[in-house]
């Protein structure tokens, strides 16, 4: 049974690892579990506690923004059960349920808490069959309740500290024990993959905090410099009166607004250049135009349009000659592909 829950857990989330871009927020754990175990036994007889070491693997995926469903899977073991000699207590449970993340996936720190309902199998395995101490087994529901710490070293890699859990069982419930109260802790190693990652901040460049620093207290008066002065404090040369200064063109004025190498796509309202012939990537995006409110953003690859795909700016154009209503816009925003859609007036 063992096994068949760990092939059935690989089988499940290993193939979509190589598709991680489009996944949800996927959280897998794995690592050592203490399992502090209420041996179950009759009314007549004062109820053991039995110390367990063994192992836990977890992985939940988003629904929400923080809300997921979680899988838990853990076996523990110990020799010697309470004062009875060679008799080995095994226990292994596998539950479901869910669990909410406080916080979102920028923040180094990340408190969980779930709650779980599944299986608990438990046996007492005798070193000699034909001993006194007889070989034991029984499954009984499996209830647990708690939360834990994920610190994220990492985007995807990071340490858990937890579960920490209230874990209930009936086992042998029939034969006339009571119900067990037991409780578990584990800690290890976390992953995540899949979800939208907030871009990260951009690094001040080593001339930039060069500059920073000069300008801080050495020569304060440098940081910018008088209109009509040089450097080194002379006039700067003015144009001769006798030459009219020369009025910039509309197209002079174009030019200088929008960035270079970029086309413009009016009925979004934004600028957009080529990417390596995989699509049209936006430079830049009017205030207050379709692509604003449709929440798109500098930097994001346009790659198709009603689902056809478009590898250049003028393809992108082409398609959008002379659509109207709605329009779905498929694009990338760094490992995330996504659509959007937009809804287009006459032209």
């Amino acid at each position: 049974m063992k096994k068949l829950v760990v092939f059935a857990f690989a089988a499940l989330f290993l193939p979509c690892l190589g598709a991680a871009q489009n996944l949800p927020a996927i959280d897998l754990f794995g690592g050592y579990s203490y399992f502090r175990f209420t041996q179950p036994l009759s009314d007549a007889t004062p109820s053991q506690q039995l110390t367990m070491n063994g192992w836990e693997v977890s992985a939940s995926v988003a629904l929400l923004h923080h809300l997921s469903v979680e899988g838990d899977f853990a076996g523990h073991t110990v020799g010697n059960c309470g004062s009875a000699s060679g008799v080995n207590c095994t226990d292994f449970s596998y539950m479901v349920g869910p669990r909410y993340t406080f916080g979102d996936r920028s923040k180094k720190l990340t408190p969980f808490v779930h709650a779980l309902i599944g299986r608990d199998s438990a046996s007492l395995l005798s070193d000699d069959p034909t001993g006194p101490n007889p070989t034991v087994s029984d499954s009984s529901v499996a209830l647990a309740a708690g939360g834990g710490l994920d610190y994220w070293i990492t985007r995807h890699i990071g340490v858990q500290l937890g579960p920490f859990d209230y874990f209930y069982t009936n086992h042998l419930n029939n034969a006339g024990a009571p119900s067990q109260s037991s409780v578990r802790a584990g800690g290890g190693i976390a992953f995540r993959f899949g979800g939208d990652f907030p871009p990260p901040e951009p690094k001040e460049s080593k001339e930039e905090k060069a500059d920073e620093g000069h300008r801080s207290w050495i020569r304060p008066w440098h940081k910018s410099k008088p209109e009509g002065q040089t450097t080194a404090g002379q006039p700067a040369e003015t144009q001769s009166s006798s030459k009219p200064a020369r009025k910039s063109t509309p197209a002079t004025t174009a030019t200088a607004a929008a960035p270079s190498h970029g086309m413009s796509i009016r009925s979004l309202g934004l600028v957009a250049a080529p990417e390596e012939f995989d699509g049209a990537k936006i430079l830049q995006i009017e205030p207050g135009s379709i692509a604003e409110m449709a929440s798109l953003h500098v930097g994001d690859l346009i790659k198709s349009i009603d689902g056809k795909p478009v590898k250049t700016p003028m393809e992108l154009a082409a398609e959008l000659s002379g659509k109207t209503g709605k329009v779905r816009i498929g694009i990338q925003r760094g490992k995330l592909a996504t659509e959007t859609v937009v809804i287009l007036g006459a032209q």
